[in-house]
């Protein structure tokens, strides 16, 4: 069964990414992808899902590194390559966490990057959701001084002027980063800054770098108007300017895992 698994990736990985099929570099890197995925399969049994997510980050992984010289990729320290591909068994129609894993494994057989391709990132994959990748993956690619940070406010809502309650809600860190990122679930943004944060990759701050447009498109989207009607008897709204930036540990994993294909 072993080797049945590992002959059927070896079997979707014959046809080239590149039609340059005598190359004698793109058979190094074929050798050297199918000998990880005989090593990941181990004492394993791969379903025919299994199978094409492995192949998948393979091919991916052959993409990334078909594009740089041949003296530039080394198979010699493959433990990051080995341990995330197969973590990435599990990551069936789940493209956004096989390019993850694409990536990583493809910095750690490069030797520009390698030293920065930490095995602590597969754990950090493991625990990401498709749309938290999309996140990380929008806020990597935001243009200049927006490049790792995102806009957002926290909303406050109080009685009206002159009562005696002095009553006063505020919801923090409200943002429309999920629907900027064309994320599947943006109801579920609470949850996935919430994750990401204890992660490490991200933090937020007050005080903002964005323009004060950016904060009122917020401000004035339905998301807002939503969240007010909850307490609509809290008449006086307002809002204070925040964001969100990448933490250096943050940083460092998006340059290793999202900076080779973020687009």
């Amino acid at each position: 069964m072993i080797d049945e698994s590992a002959k059927a990736i070896a079997e979707k990985l014959a046809v080239p990414v590149y039609e340059d099929a005598l190359s004698p570099f793109a058979k190094e890197l074929s050798k050297g992808l199918v000998s990880i995925a005989r090593m990941v399969n181990s004492g394993v049994f791969l379903v025919e899902d299994s199978v094409h997510a492995v192949t998948s980050v393979l091919r991916m992984t052959a993409e990334n590194l078909a594009l740089l010289p041949p003296e530039q990729v080394s198979f010699d320290r493959p433990r990051v390559a080995l341990q995330a591909l197969n973590e990435a068994k599990f990551a069936i129609n789940e493209d956004e966490i096989q390019r993850l894993f694409s990536n990583l494994i493809s910095a750690s057989l490069d030797k520009k990057t390698s030293r920065i391709a930490h095995p602590a990132y597969i754990e950090i994959i493991k625990q990401l959701q498709p749309d938290e990748a999309r996140i990380l993956r929008f806020m990597f690619n935001n243009e200049k001084h927006r490049k790792g940070h995102a806009p957002t406010i926290d909303i406050v809502q109080q009685d009206s002027e002159g009562s005696n309650l002095g009553i006063t809600s505020i919801t923090s860190e409200v943002n429309l980063i999920c629907e900027d990122a064309d994320c599947d679930n943006p109801e579920n943004s609470l949850m996935y800054f919430s994750n990401l944060k204890r992660l490490g990759l991200l933090t937020s701050s007050s005080g903002t770098s964005f323009p004060k447009e950016e904060h009122e498109r917020i401000f004035s989207s339905e998301k807002v108007k939503k969240i007010c009607s909850v307490n609509s008897h809290l008449d006086r709204v307002s809002y204070k300017s925040g964001q969100y930036s990448f933490t250096g540990f943050g940083q460092s994993f998006v340059d290793s895992c999202v900076g080779r294909h973020s687009i």
